[in-house]
């Protein structure tokens, strides 16, 4: 019986050491062909690093940029903002990129406690922003410099880069409102959009929606499976959570996206040229909308800016603006805004001309025909430092003559108060 016993127990520990024998040879397999598959799939070299052969227009081969790119990954990090989803994290002090404690870009201007004799808010997403663009360089500092002669002697005008990555008009519009609701009034605004607006609309289907919508439903449903203090708990919720969390672990591998690659995934299905143009238009114009109202309330000048782009621009392209345009013609998606882009500029002068007057539209989508210039920094299309000055003329006689107006109408931060409701703010105005 003794006998009988010890050789269950001995099989049993037999068994139990052969199967982690067993479970540790295929983990430790596991782990070097995990690690065997990353350093195959990994990237040839340092995306930002300048290459062997630089072409010409490459703005990695600006003896500035290893500092400014140092700067601009020291910055990406973002923070969970109510209303526009995200925003770059506050207090960030570099060579080339500052970020104040609103988490908006600084702007190189004049400082001193006295009151504006003007504020001028600029909104767009990276290309106001200022991506590949140094802090001095950026077209809210061109802006800026430009303003100041018209506040007159001893007074400023203030200057505010609210622009952000990724966003698109309704993000600024909420933004806008967000300022105006805390009493942050200004005299002027300025939108500068295009590119975040057509690409949300063909990779959303629809109109306004921000840039990759699908990842915040997702993130939505994870944190509410994960929140303890939520309805429904119990052994059955906890099996979702681990379900879940285990299944996120498996799509990081390395692995898991080499098995995927294998499948066929189905073509993607884009809207038509044709109706994500008109979408895009009409929403944007609807936005402008909005804004004459909270215009006319608050007394500011809203101006609109639709902006240059790559896809579409028919400027005399330099080698690396040419390599760029080679790389959207290879990917469908990217394709397909291009066909957007190409006939999005009269819908959007119908639909604006219906809101705004002709002054206060800007259209751009066509100002660099047959330039030489070089301007595009990448596919999706920021622009560099050189193209700044020639952007911010094609507005500049809306935004001189509103903030002359403002000037002389001697509308000052001191005279609003800091929070007042929406009718004091107005009598504040007239």
């Amino acid at each position: 019986m003794n006998r009988s016993i010890r050789r269950i127990v001995v099989g049993f520990f037999g068994g139990l050491r052969t199967t982690w024998l067993v479970l540790g040879v295929t983990v430790a397999l596991f782990l070097v062909l995990e690690i065997g598959m990353r350093i195959a799939q990994a990237p040839p070299g340092d995306d930002d690093a300048p290459p062997r052969v630089m072409l010409a227009g490459d703005p990695r081969g600006e003896p500035w940029y290893a500092d400014y790119n140092r700067d601009y990954n020291a910055t990406r990090g973002q923070r969970w903002r109510s209303y526009v989803y995200f925003g770059r994290n506050p207090s960030y002090a570099g060579r080339y990129i500052s970020i104040d404690s609103a988490g908006h870009r600084v702007t190189p201007q004049p400082t001193t406690a006295d009151a504006p004799a003007a504020r001028v808010f600029l909104f767009g997403g990276s290309t106001m922003w200022g991506t590949s663009q140094r802090g001095d360089r950026t077209m809210a500092a061109e802006v800026a410099r430009r303003l100041q002669p018209l506040a007159g002697p001893g007074r400023r005008i203030e200057v505010v880069n609210f622009g952000e990555t990724g966003y698109v008009n309704t993000q600024e519009l909420l933004q806008l409102m967000l300022a105006l609701r805390a009493g942050n009034v200004p005299d002027v605004v300025l939108f500068y959009d295009g590119l975040n607006d057509v690409f949300a609309t063909v990779q959303y289907g629809t109109p306004g929606v921000p840039q990759n919508e699908s990842k915040r439903a997702s993130e939505f449903a994870m944190g509410r499976l994960l929140d303890n203090s939520s309805y429904g708990q119990g052994s059955r919720r906890d099996m979702s959570r681990l379900a879940m969390l285990s299944g996120q672990a498996m799509q990081q591998l390395a692995i898991t996206r080499w098995v995927r690659s294998l499948k066929s995934a189905p073509a993607p299905v884009y809207p038509s040229a044709d109706s994500a143009a008109h979408a895009t238009a009409r929403t944007y114009a609807e936005n402008a909308r909005l804004v004459e109202a909270l215009a006319a309330r608050y007394g500011f000048t809203p101006i609109y800016v639709w902006q240059p782009n790559l896809h579409a621009s028919e400027k005399q392209l330099d080698p690396f603006e040419q390599r760029l345009r080679r790389r959207i013609a290879a990917d469908s998606f990217h394709h397909r805004i291009q066909d957007v882009h190409r006939v999005i500029p009269p819908m959007i002068d119908s639909a604006m001309g219906a809101v705004v007057p002709r002054e206060r539209f800007v259209q751009d989508a066509d100002l660099f025909h047959g330039d030489t210039l070089q301007v595009y920094t990448d596919w999706l299309g920021h622009t560099n430092e050189l193209s700044v000055p020639r952007i911010v003329d094609t507005f500049w006689p809306a935004l001189q003559a509103a903030t002359q107006k403002a000037v002389a109408s001697h509308k000052t931060v001191a005279a609003r108060p800091a929070v007042a409701s929406a009718p004091a703010l107005a009598a504040a105005r007239n």
